[in-house]
């Protein structure tokens, strides 16, 4: 950090960051609700049947929030919630939203709305999903629903959470719903059918509130080079062109960051070696291995907090302003937490000195919650929750990050 200047601009978000499924509870009818009755489609059988009961206790997880001295945060709208059937809206859920966006408003904190995030209806999914022909119109009945009757409160959306990793994870990994793999032509579906439905979201919400600011949250996975022989070099960019891009006509592909919007929205956590490997041509003949000698998290992935820069200064020719949708660290080890927040924030204070227009940074996440098919074992949160009892504790890297914010910079951190 010598060297690094103190402040960051003013203005600047300093917030964390959140999915429905993953905090709230209660969400029966949603494809994740489906998927993880499934057995051994979840870590240790968990369930998100209570989550964090964030539904109930968002008032209380808010004020943590305003304790931690955040000015924003973003959180995810539960579609399934506010369509349960096709066309059928209701009305009460709409007020509890009404009422979330309402409290942050109340403590001073700005939200960031995200439309989809990773969970979608079932009478939705029933009907093929984001695999069918037609699923970014069906999108479209509640989007419009949520930014006429929540809209006045919201001046920061999120139209689509991380298209290529939903894409990856549901229909080549396994690990999300569907819960396919290998299904290539289903994964180049889903993101074709994503990218058109953040085109169509964008385009409603600039029409019905022209001075939002309206994006998507991209996930840049890094992937380096084994060596700097060719081959190895070759390997790593078709890696990772593989996740930053989507079709945009039959037979041509575009980077997602450069999808329309006013912001560019990056989630970044890790990075991964690539080595060329003709043995492997299922896996398109790249071996994939983690950096040697970087800390390796509990999700089994490197983690190098001057990633973070690098990753932002490749924005730099795009020219808008950029915000970090989600970064964290899955540890039970606090003390590397709070390292790797200070040493990560470090990196974003120096892509700002090199240009690049970072506006917020939202960290994944406020409270420990359900991490997807890796259920409770993985730990982002800056607020602890006992399972138990779902008591909240601020950790000491949550109050950290209270004091960065606070000073809105680096130092003093004591």
């Amino acid at each position: 950090m010598t060297g690094t200047p103190a402040r960051f601009p003013d203005g600047f978000l300093w917030g964390t960051a959140s999915a429905a499924y993953q905090v709230e509870g209660g969400n029966q009818n949603c494809d994740w609700w489906e998927f993880e009755r499934q057995p051994g489609r979840i870590a240790n059988g968990d369930s998100a049947a209570v989550a964090c009961d964030h539904y109930h206790r968002y008032r209380e997880d808010f004020a943590l929030l305003r304790q931690m001295n955040q000015n924003a945060h973003r959180l995810s709208i539960e579609w399934s919630r506010i369509e349960p059937s096709r066309g059928e809206f209701d009305a009460r859920q709409i007020r509890h939203y009404r009422d979330v966006l309402g409290e942050l408003r109340e403590q001073g904190i700005q939200p960031m709305v995200t439309l989809h995030h990773f969970t979608s209806p079932l009478w939705f999914t029933r009907q093929g999903g984001w695999d069918a022909t037609g699923s970014a119109h069906a999108f479209m009945p509640f989007v419009h629903r949520v930014i006429d009757e929540l809209g006045d409160l919201v001046g920061l959306w999120c139209t689509i959470n991380e298209p290529n990793i939903y894409a990856a994870n549901g229909w080549m990994v396994g690990e999300f719903p569907p819960g396919r793999q290998g299904d290539v032509a289903s994964a180049y579906r889903v993101t074709s059918n994503m990218r058109r439905a953040h085109e169509l979201a964008y385009d409603a919400i600039k029409r019905r509130w022209p001075d939002a600011s309206v994006g998507l949250s991209h996930h840049r996975f890094l992937m380096l080079p084994a060596s700097q022989k060719r081959r190895d070099r070759l390997a790593a960019r078709a890696a990772q062109l593989v996740l930053d891009q989507w079709p945009v006509a039959p037979g041509r592909l575009r980077k997602v960051v450069e999808a329309p919007g006013d912001y560019i929205g990056i989630a970044h956590y890790w990075g991964v070696m690539c080595a060329f490997d003709p043995r492997r041509p299922g896996g398109q003949f790249i071996r994939r291995f983690n950096v040697p000698g970087v800390p390796v998290t509990d999700m089994g992935w490197s983690a190098d907090p001057s990633w973070m820069r690098a990753v932002l200064d490749e924005l730099l020719p795009l020219k808008k302003p950029v915000y970090i949708t989600e970064n964290g660290l899955a540890s039970n080890d606090d003390e590397w937490r709070q390292r790797y927040l200070t040493d990560v924030l470090s990196n974003v204070r120096l892509a700002i000195d090199d240009g690049v227009d970072v506006r917020g940074y939202f960290h994944w996440t406020s409270l420990d919650n359900f991490e997807w098919a890796r259920g409770y074992a993985m730990r982002f949160g800056l607020i602890e929750v006992d399972r138990k009892t779902l008591e909240r504790r601020i950790k000491p890297s949550g109050r950290l990050y209270a004091r960065i914010a606070q000073a809105n910079g680096l130092n003093p951190l004591h």
